[in-house]
């Protein structure tokens, strides 16, 4: 599930936004476990999330364990100029139906940023970084992506990026509330052709920041 906000923190000087900052993504490793948790557990990511309940460390232990030992899932901590902000992930699914046809391998994904004061557009650069590694660095045939629909930043980010929109679904969250899943998808075809008019399409500081958008290998 993806929480993304569309702009930093008003604290953010315009200064900043001129600069692209350095975007790398790095996998999860130990050195980050207590801050993602901390992330996780932020009462405006849980409520993003279709499990609300706060995490404990050794539930968190636990989900660190399994991660490592499961090669359809990865994760990656977002650094913005060694900064840690957010996380960023991938897990292969099977082929998902839509109007077109049915590709596979299939990567759905999911972020979110869990510090503040950050650069504005880092919401963006999330999502050129998704596209990107889903589609240049894995060669991924489609990209999925599940959103709450009361998520309205990123679903007007989605429909920026012009993903093709699913039928929706409902689903029980963990406290109980039903809540309707917004679904999309993305095809490798489409965002090789369409990458850079959509860049073009956006703040020119966000073309000239996805420059400097790297994943660390593992």
């Amino acid at each position: 599930m993806t929480h993304i906000p569309v702009v930093a923190n008003a604290k953010t000087t315009s200064t900043k936004a001129k600069m692209s900052p350095n975007s790398q993504f790095i996998p999860l490793n130990d050195t980050h476990l207590e801050t993602v948790l901390r992330w996780r557990n932020l009462p405006h990511i849980r409520a993003n999330m279709h499990s609300t309940n706060e995490i404990s460390w050794q539930q968190h232990l636990s989900w660190f364990e399994t991660l490592k030992n499961d090669s359809k899932k990865q994760f990656f901590v977002f650094l913005q100029n060694e900064r840690p902000v957010g996380v960023l992930n991938f897990t292969l699914v099977d082929a998902i139906e839509n109007p077109h046809e049915l590709t596979t391998p299939c990567l759905e994904w999911g972020c979110y940023i869990g510090e503040d004061n950050v650069w504005p557009g880092s919401g963006l650069l999330l999502e050129i970084a998704a596209l990107d590694y889903a589609f240049i660095g894995k060669n991924a045939a489609t990209l999925y992506a599940e959103v709450l629909s009361f998520n309205q930043s990123v679903l007007k980010m989605h429909k920026l990026f012009q993903y093709d929109a699913l039928e929706d679904r409902t689903d029980e969250k963990t406290d109980g509330t039903i809540v309707t899943v917004k679904r999309f998808l993305y095809h490798q075809k489409q965002w090789l052709l369409k990458r850079e008019k959509v860049l073009s399409m956006l703040p020119k500081q966000i073309g000239a920041a996805a420059q400097y958008i790297h994943f660390a290998k593992p």
